[in-house]
This record gives C-alpha cells, sequence and structure tokens, in this order.
C-alpha cells in the first residue's frame, strides 16, 4: 500500500505545517510593522496640524495684537480659541487630534500633569503676548519624544 501512495504528486504534512508557519510568521510581522507605521502616521499628522495651529496663531497676533485667552481647553471649530480662530478667519476648520479629539488632560497653570496620555491639543493662554500647547506623541520621531509634549510661546 506504501508503494502506491508514493507515486502520487502531492505535499507531506510535514512540508504542508512547514509552509503554513511561515506565512503565519509572515502575517504576524506585517501587522506589527504596519501598527508602527500608523503610529507613525499619526504623529506625523499631529506635528503637521500643530505647526498649522501655531501658524494661525500667529497670524491671529497680527490681526488682533494678541493672542486669544484661555484657561485651557481643547483646540476644537466650535468653541472657545476655535472659534476666535475661525471667525478671524485664520482658520477655516481647527485641526484636531486623530484619535483624540476632545479628550482633556489634567493641568495646573497650562503645565499638563505627568502621566497624561492620551489627549487633544490642549491650548493655554493666561497672557495676550505667550500661550502653550501640549499635544500627545504615541512614538519617538522627528516631531518629538513620545509622550506629551509643548510648544511655548513667549515674547
Amino acid at each position: 500500500m506504501l508503494n502506491k501512495m508514493r507515486g502520487k504528486p502531492g505535499f507531506t504534512l510535514i512540508e504542508l505545517l512547514v509552509a503554513i508557519s511561515i506565512i503565519g510568521f509572515l502575517v504576524a510581522s506585517s501587522v506589527v510593522i504596519f501598527n508602527i507605521v500608523r503610529t507613525r502616521a499619526r504623529d506625523a499628522v499631529r506635528a503637521g496640524n500643530i505647526a498649522t495651529i501655531t501658524r494661525a496663531l500667529a497670524m491671529y497676533l497680527n490681526n488682533k495684537s494678541s493672542y486669544p485667552a484661555s484657561a485651557g481647553e481643547c483646540l476644537q471649530s466650535g468653541s472657545g480659541v476655535g472659534v476666535a480662530l475661525t471667525d478671524d478667519k485664520t482658520l477655516l476648520q481647527v485641526p484636531v487630534d486623530p484619535l483624540w479629539p476632545t479628550q482633556a488632560p489634567a493641568h495646573t497653570n497650562g503645565v499638563v500633569n505627568n502621566g497624561q496620555t492620551n489627549f487633544c491639543y490642549f491650548y493655554y493662554s493666561a497672557f495676550d503676548n505667550q500661550y502653550r500647547i501640549s499635544f500627545y506623541l504615541e512614538s519617538n520621531s522627528q516631531s518629538g519624544k513620545a509622550g506629551i509634549n509643548s510648544i511655548i510661546i513667549v515674547p
């Protein structure tokens, strides 16, 4: 009976298991790499959004001679500083964080408390001539270190 089976084409069980394990390894590694690329892409979007917001705030300062005041808020088109920027026509729409557009962090006088993660673009300005924008990056990149990052503009 064994002699009859040897003449027929096909794969052995071991060859099939090896092929399946190789395919499984390739799929698993590609999923991990894909998630890393997505994280870096979101961080690149965040860096671009922050640059857009800082340019809009510079134009607002030029038009109004001061930055919009805020005791701390998430930047959004429909409220607070977002309304000031859109009404002044410095922005058509305020860019928001790709994952956490409305989740405000705990802060003390505009400084985001350590340990905060996953929050919106947080704007604080207690004085007319300075402001702070805090944002959260998921990974280390050219845009900054993973974790809490802040841009502080002072005269």
